[in-house]
């Protein structure tokens, strides 16, 4: 037990300080600070088996070291998911949270089960047993605590399933550049894991516009779920670059 909890500690290290060098932009930097971790996992661990475990720290440092991941964020009904597909048409591959939690739900997972435990009180489950999204997207739409308590139940399945997309595609694939498409993406701390993060966004006009006509809800639900989630200044204030969509599509194409 003590040996595994050693090797998962010093890959969780690894991993960290992999990705904190990889955004250090000088080459000189990187070089000390990756040797010096190395070096103090070696010295730390110098007593077998410790020594042994503290040696994974170098394979995860190049893998923490190797991904390059650019978060994609937004608020909603902002077109992110637009820009997702261009990226997708370039041949990015794209890493989608929203798909993720659609998954995370089918019957049978974990989070199913946490899902119906949370919300037993409420009518969320079909004949067929599955959970009705569309009744539990109308129940937490707009609704804080409820949204939060269906984030409690997912979060993790999320979290782990974003990780290993994320290892598919960076290290095991090579992929130089891989998208992370997820509207939480501050909220979640998911930016840590990534390179730059771009931001999409709209005037609120257009995002009530488009989110009643999309869902065929009212204007207030409208504001409700806008102002349940981060302000879109705060999150382009946080983001690297920022994309105005409040145009047309052929627009964002160009």
């Amino acid at each position: 037990a003590a040996q595994a909890l050693g090797l998962a500690g010093w890959s969780v290290w690894g991993v960290s300080v992999g990705i904190f060098c990889d955004k250090c932009t000088t080459f000189s930097l990187k070089f000390v600070l990756s040797s010096a971790a190395t070096l103090s996992a070696i010295l730390v661990g110098a007593e077998p088996p410790g020594a042994l475990l503290a040696l994974v720290c170098i394979p995860f440092f190049v893998v923490g070291s190797r991904m390059r991941v650019i978060g994609l964020t937004g608020g909603i009904a902002s077109g992110k998911s637009c820009v997702s597909n261009r990226f997708r048409a370039l041949g990015y591959p794209v890493v989608d949270a929203d798909a993720i939690a659609h998954g995370v739900l089918e019957k049978g997972t974990s989070s199913y089960h946490r899902v119906l435990r949370a919300f037993k009180d409420h009518d969320i489950v079909d004949s067929s047993g599955n959970i009705n999204r569309a009744a539990l997207r109308k129940l937490v739409f707009g609704n804080r605590d409820l949204n939060r308590k269906l984030k409690q139940c997912t979060h993790t399945s999320i979290a782990l399933e974003m990780l290993r997309q994320i290892f598919l595609h960076s290290v095991i694939q090579g992929q130089p550049v891989v998208i992370l498409d997820a509207p939480l993406l501050f909220e979640s701390r998911a930016n840590l894991l990534c390179k730059e993060v771009i931001c999409v966004y709209c005037e609120e006009d257009v995002q009530i516009s488009r989110l009643s006509k999309r869902d065929s809800v009212t204007m207030d639900d409208c504001r409700k779920a806008i102002s349940s989630q981060m302000p879109v200044a705060k999150k382009k204030a946080m983001s690297d670059i920022c994309i105005d969509n409040g145009g047309t599509l052929e627009d964002l194409n160009r």
